[in-house]
């Protein structure tokens, strides 16, 4: 482990973060979030204005299908709930639940990015069918990414937390992950409810 010397005194490991939320990762993740907020806000801007420009029936090129979307959103839904849980122990000093909780957030993310690819193959539509597909899988696709760097983080969360690093000292790591998860989830209840169920209960 890296140290600092100083004239006269023994090797003292060096900081790795500060407790408590009002870090400079914190304040980093919030400007990420924010960024990424304004990003994904322009394409489904873009598709009310695309649906809004067409005379024609909605969406032109079939209903999206809810077999995998519904699992997928049931998914996320519970990841947020096992994320707060992973966090919370953590300031409760429970090490071991900490570490359960984001294995299992993990394994939910990567349950939803399995579930996104399985709907794709199901659509009605392909990418180059009209303006409507191409927007359609423009935006899920950007989430997955979103999500498969989400499941990276949490991956890096769960071997450090394996290895002792985090502590209730010491879980700024963990809250910044836990904001770009719950950023995560909440963009896909957007999408859900823009691509998926508005389609049903608007007229066509």
């Amino acid at each position: 482990m890296s140290t600092i010397y100083e004239e006269g005194t023994l090797p003292r490991p060096l900081p790795v973060g500060k407790a408590g939320f009002r870090t400079s990762g914190w304040w980093g993740m919030l400007a990420l979030i924010g960024t990424e907020t304004s990003l994904f806000a322009y394409l489904i801007f873009s598709y009310f204005y695309l649906q809004s420009q067409n005379s024609q029936p909605w969406p032109p090129s079939g209903l999206p299908p809810l077999r995998y979307a519904i699992p997928t959103t049931v998914a996320l839904l519970i990841s947020a709930g096992t994320m707060w849980w992973a966090e919370h122990s953590i300031r409760l000093a429970k090490p071991p639940r900490l570490v359960i909780g984001i294995l299992v957030t993990l394994l939910l993310g990567v349950l939803y990015v399995i579930l996104q690819f399985l709907d794709w193959k199901i659509e009605p539509f392909v990418l180059n069918a009209d303006a409507y597909s191409s927007l359609f899988y423009v935006i899920t696709a950007a989430h997955v990414l979103h999500a498969i760097v989400g499941v990276l983080i949490l991956a890096g969360m769960v071997l450090w937390s394996a290895m002792g690093h985090i502590s209730p000292q010491r879980y700024a790591p963990i809250s910044v992950a836990a904001m770009y998860w719950y950023f995560v989830v909440l963009v896909w209840i957007a999408i859900f409810v823009t691509l998926y169920l508005l389609p049903y209960i608007s007229p066509h």
